[in-house]
């Protein structure tokens, strides 16, 4: 009789003790005092391993800790010890992703919707990993699933609006995140992933996208007062506009606030520049340059408010180190061309800098202004002062500029223009008489020599005295 009752007692004991232990272990759960579960586990046996309760404090521990290889054995005993919880396979389908088993998680997500088709934690979890997996298709079945409970969910309908920003599918984005933002305006993070997907899909001519994230971006800021990501998404937004005096100001303000980001400093000084402030867009400029030198646009337009202001054998400098950055692309192509010829020619180089000028002109006749800046280089000096070959050239190109002229819609303001091209060419008229020749020989940029007969001269200046 007393052995049955001391072996009574000491199972109660030891139930007594059990319970302890794990309402000790919860209490360090809730509070986050995982190590100290860690520490007590290290006296369990063998035997322990059996008791499903311990072993899944032991893994929320583990899991706490980030030790999660640690917590996925733990999970995955007690999963072992009972396969029917829909719990256990959610909580190894979470640990599995945590690892790498991405899989592995799949299928423990698959056997939770076995049991129950509509659980919200499953449906998102899976939708979540088949993004993580790049099966966007499968990733957004699952969204709408869950959509269809909920259909304002605004962190439902971000997600679906990432799944297709993904996929490139910005319009399909553009409305997810358009119904998101409804649901919460004040969500700043929100409103800035809704304002980059309008201006990327932005084009002047088709839709008003830029003014449509401006509304947001003003929205946004009145729930979120001087929040630098949103004010630097309002300066762009201006910039896309080519309201570069509202875009500078923006910038500026943002930059004298200790901003500086790589984005404001760069498009402070793009601003400036396309607002014709070359002197002050120099500085924002010359520190995005030192935060990205391989940035050709920032070393292009640096190098050009440079040599507009202060120094062209420097803009040259950034000229040359554009060219060795510069990719095959037309656009960057041409404009390096350009400036480099605006700086020769303030260099006095009228020959190199007509070059170049005239190789833009033969690709676009419909540029006049690259002939007159050639001209306007050669006739800067007297005749009397020139040498015979820069004579000749400044005869070819004011030759080629007036006929150019002539050929344009003829417009008021340009009397005065036809007026100093006559004036120019009389003079060759006056040599040729003077000499008794009746030709001129010219020299064109690319160093083609031709002549000019008295006839032809006589005849273009009666056509400026006409018009």
């Amino acid at each position: 009789m007393g052995k049955y009752l001391f072996s009574a007692f000491f199972l109660v004991f030891c139930c007594a003790t059990m319970l302890a232990q794990h309402s000790g272990w919860h209490e360090y759960i809730e509070k986050k005092q995982f190590e100290k579960v860690i520490s007590e586990a290290g006296n369990l046996q063998p035997a322990d391993s059996a008791d499903f309760s311990k072993m899944y404090l032991i893994g929320q521990a583990y899991e706490g800790l980030l030790r999660y290889k640690d917590a996925y054995h733990c999970y995955k005993q007690c999963y072992l010890l009972d396969s029917t919880r829909t719990d256990m396979l959610n909580t190894l389908a979470r640990i599995s992703v945590n690892i790498g088993k991405l899989k592995e998680a799949e299928t423990y997500y698959q056997l939770v919707l076995e049991y129950d088709s509509t659980n919200f934690y499953a449906n998102h979890q899976l939708a979540r990993l088949y993004v993580a997996l790049e099966r966007y298709a499968d990733g957004l079945k699952y969204y709408d699933l869950l959509l269809e409970k909920d259909p304002e969910n605004a962190v439902i309908l971000r997600a679906k609006g990432d799944c297709y920003t993904r996929v490139d599918s910005l319009y399909s984005a553009l409305d997810c995140y358009s119904m998101a933002y409804k649901a919460n305006i004040e969500n700043a993070s929100l409103a800035s992933l809704l304002i980059n997907t309008l201006l990327n899909l932005y084009n002047p001519l088709f839709n008003n996208f830029a003014n449509e994230a401006f509304a947001v971006c003003d929205t946004a800021l009145f729930y979120n007062p001087g929040h630098k990501t949103l004010r630097q998404k309002k300066a762009m937004i201006y910039y896309l506009k080519s309201e570069y005096v509202q875009a500078d100001s923006l910038y500026s303000s943002l930059m004298a606030e200790q901003d500086s980001s790589y984005v404001t400093l760069k498009y402070c000084g793009c601003s400036r520049y396309y607002a014709r402030k070359w002197f002050d867009a120099v500085e924002p400029l010359e520190k995005a340059f030192e935060k990205d030198s391989t940035a050709i646009d920032v070393c292009l337009l640096l190098g050009i408010s440079v040599g507009r202001t202060y120094d062209p054998k420097k803009a040259l400098s950034y000229f040359d180190k554009a060219e060795k950055l510069m990719e095959p692309d037309e656009y960057w192509n041409d404009q390096l061309v350009q400036f480099r010829a605006e700086m020769l020619a303030k260099t006095g180089s009228c020959d190199k800098s007509a070059e170049l000028y005239y190789r833009l002109w033969k690709k676009e006749k419909k540029q006049l202004a690259w002939l007159q800046n050639i001209q306007i280089c050669y006739n800067r000096k007297d005749m009397e002062g020139m040498t015979d070959e820069e004579r000749h050239r400044a005869l070819f190109i004011n030759y080629l500029y007036a006929s150019e002229v002539l050929e344009r819609p003829k417009m008021p303001s340009g009397v005065e223009q036809y007026l100093y091209l006559r004036s120019v060419l009389k003079k060759y008229e006056e040599e040729m008489f003077f000499r008794g020749v009746k030709s001129l020989p010219m020299i064109s940029p690319d160093n083609k020599k031709s002549a000019l007969s008295l006839e032809k001269l006589k005849e273009l200046t009666d056509k400026l005295s006409e018009d």
